[in-house]
């Protein structure tokens, strides 16, 4: 395996001080910290939290610096509503270009996801599932899909991660395996009928533990 670069190590480092609620939503980063904790110089720091801010865990704001992002209620909210209309229209499009290795990856996703639950971690969970559905997105073939589905699953993995307080992934694996069904018969209608519930399942779980 190719060795990590001091921005990956800087990246993960971070990373997991988020998952571990070491840091919390909007504590300020500051990169003469980072550095002495890591010993890692400062231009891979910026490098890290220019990835961090990409995948919307971080805020970086001008004269003020870098802040673990804070999402509200609203930014919630608006960012499911956007991801349900693209979501399912990105599916409908899949079902039509889907290729059998597809299925097969996604059948591959579903199993790590069972074997998850015997031990579930909310950060391998957010992962998984961003995996489970970029498949669809990717098989849409569409690149205005991929490029705002691809923020968007970065948001919700960020949402997750903060705010989704599960210890098990029980509901969601039942909802991804019909998911997966659909998506290997071709079921419109009960592969949209999923989706809704799985995003809805999401955003209830978060709405929940940050009480909204």
């Amino acid at each position: 395996m190719k060795p990590s670069s001091p921005a990956d190590m800087v990246y993960t480092y971070i990373k997991n001080q988020i998952i571990a609620k070491d840091l919390y939503p909007g504590n300020r980063i500051v990169e003469e910290d980072i550095a002495r904790e890591t010993g890692i110089s400062r231009t891979p720091i910026r490098t890290a939290l220019m990835r961090l801010s990409y995948e919307g865990l971080v805020v970086r704001q001008q004269n003020k610096g870098t802040f673990v992002a804070k999402p509200s209620a609203t930014d919630l909210r608006q960012a499911y509503e956007v991801r349900t209309l693209l979501e399912i229209g990105a599916f409908r499009a899949a079902l039509q270009r889907r290729s059998d290795e597809s299925v097969r990856q996604m059948k591959e996703s579903l199993d790590r996801q069972i074997e998850l639950n015997k031990h579930f971690n909310m950060a391998e969970y957010a992962s998984l599932n961003r995996e489970f559905h970029w498949i669809i997105t990717m098989e849409s073939h569409n690149p205005y899909y991929e490029k705002y589905l691809n923020e968007l699953h970065n948001k919700v993995a960020t949402y997750l991660l903060f705010w989704d307080g599960s210890t098990d992934n029980s509901m969601s694996l039942d909802i991804h395996t019909r998911i997966y069904e659909a998506f290997r018969d071709r079921d419109a209608e009960k592969g949209v009928e999923a989706l809704l519930k799985d995003i809805d399942l999401g955003q209830r779980d978060i709405c929940h533990y940050q009480h909204i």
